[in-house]
């Protein structure tokens, strides 16, 4: 091998051989027809034995003269062995760097390649010459820890010989001997400055990404979840690493949407974005109308490395028009009950029946409840008899006045009354004869000339079934029905 190599698989600068050949003549090589140095292997334990040796405390002319009468025999009892387990060290990928008392004692030549030293340089210099003054108090604390049995793991920026610095993964154990007596501390040090770098671009990224209030999704070309935002965990109610890897068409699209969701696949790898509407699911199975903006990701080529996906519960937008076209209608229904209540006035041919009969259908459509009715407060009896119902019933009902009864205690209130749930609502009993159980109800009183002439009522088989701004409308009806019922 050219004297180069020898260089590189020491450790040891293509000067300082040179110098040892001519200040020492320590290795002969013979020459190349062109008069080129050539070394062969045994040049190599050769010289990592001069360095061996330098490191347990010999001066280079010292360690020079023995390897020179000696060979390898040179090094201790053992230390041949020793020698093979320093070349394997000088072939890691890792710096390997070994202090005692704050001395260099072993670095391998991944570790002299990151200082910007040779081997030999390194050898005995303090640690202390690799990091900045402020970084000495945790420096000599983990060397105590170190000394007293503690296996580290920690980043430290270390200089360079030209200056520059470099953030290292270090991973530092104590070395001991076999009687069990500590000979420094070893360090497995890697350059992690690229990766600490990308770290950072990555969580910059996911930062912004988590800031977005919408829900951001991306995926491979076959649909494998690689990540999701906090907003996403939050609409979807998966934790990130429960979904990464699994296929986000199965996982999220609502099984009745399995064709859609499909549908939508198969156009996104065609190179095509997607918006519009897919029925989702959640984790714990409930479902929701999403708005989904989705399109390919392409690499500098134009090919497809992946999905992405922004999604957006569409349940509060939709209830909000459902409530605004509902609020519509029911004006609409108001003032059309309310002039036929006017002209029901003015022309006996117009019955009140009607009027009351229409006011309870459109009470029950517009509310969403599953019936309503109309009852009349009997005074003498203490009672309320229903004068129209919807759907309809045949059979009479009476029910008590006062709080016996959900229509008595509106009465009595004088003001619209809402139940959100009959099983925790214990002020009356919500239950009307002939009718099936109710869950949640409303109801407003009617007023006539002399008071409370009776009550309208809407109910519900399911809980919050109603909401407060229904109140405003079942009173508003209440009162065509109470027009329409004077003498």
């Amino acid at each position: 091998m050219r004297i180069g190599e020898l260089a590189r698989r020491t450790g040891v600068g293509v000067s300082t051989l040179r110098a040892w050949e001519i200040r020492f003549q320590f290795l002969e090589p013979e020459r190349s027809p062109a008069g080129h140095r050539i070394y062969v292997e045994a040049d190599i334990d050769r010289v990592d034995a001069v360095i061996r040796l330098v490191a347990e405390g010999l001066t280079l002319p010292a360690a020079i003269a023995r390897v020179a009468n000696m060979g390898t025999g040179a090094l201790p009892d053992g230390e041949g062995e020793a020698l093979l387990y320093s070349q394997i060290l000088h072939a890691a990928d890792q710096g390997v760097w070994v202090s005692l008392n704050g001395r260099t004692r072993y670095a391998n030549r991944r570790m002299a390649e990151l200082l910007g030293y040779s081997v030999e340089e390194l050898v005995a210099m303090p640690v202390v010459d690799f990091v900045d003054s402020e970084a000495l108090p945790a420096l000599k604390e983990r060397g105590e820890q170190t000394r007293a049995g503690k296996l580290l793991h920690f980043t430290q920026n270390l200089r360079r010989a030209d200056g520059s610095t470099f953030l290292a993964e270090i991973t530092t154990t104590p070395l001991r001997n076999t009687a069990g007596r500590y000979q420094g501390g070893v360090a497995l040090v890697c350059d992690i400055t690229d990766r600490n770098q990308a770290d950072t671009h990555a969580r910059l990224r996911a930062t912004l990404l988590d800031s977005i209030g919408e829900a951001v999704a991306a995926a491979t070309p076959d649909a494998k979840v690689v990540y999701i935002n906090a907003a996403a965990e939050r609409l979807l109610g998966w934790r990130a690493a429960d979904v990464i890897g699994r296929d986000g068409r199965t996982l999220f699209a609502a099984p009745e949407a399995s064709e859609d969701a499909e549908r939508i696949h198969s156009s996104l790898i065609k190179g095509e974005r997607y918006s519009g509407r897919l029925k989702m699911s959640r984790r714990d199975g409930t479902r929701f109308e999403a708005h989904l903006t989705s399109g390919p990701v392409l690499d500098e080529e134009g090919s497809l490395v992946g999905l992405v996906a922004v999604i957006s519960d569409q349940t509060e937008r939709d209830q909000l028009d459902h409530d605004l076209q509902t609020r519509e209608r029911q004006a609409e229904t108001l003032a059309l009950l309310g002039a036929q209540a006017l002209r029901q006035r003015m022309d006996p041919a117009v019955a009140a029946t009607l009027i009351v009969t229409e006011a309870v259908e459109a009470t029950r459509r517009l509310l969403g409840a599953d019936r309503a009715m109309v009852l009349d407060l009997i005074a003498d009896a203490n009672e309320l008899h229903a004068r129209a119902a919807s759907p309809q019933i045949d059979e009479r009902i009476v029910v008590p006045a006062g709080s016996r009864s959900f229509a008595g205690y509106i009465a009595l209130a004088r003001k619209v009354v809402i139940v959100e749930n009959t099983e925790y609502d214990r002020r009356f009993d919500a239950s009307t004869p002939a009718v099936a159980p109710t869950a949640s109800a409303i109801g407003a009183p009617i007023f006539g000339p002399g008071g409370i002439v009776g009550v309208l009522t809407a109910e519900s088989s399911t809980p919050n079934g109603f909401h407060r701004v229904d109140a405003h409308f079942i009173q508003e009806m209440a009162n065509i029905v109470g027009f329409a019922l004077l003498d």
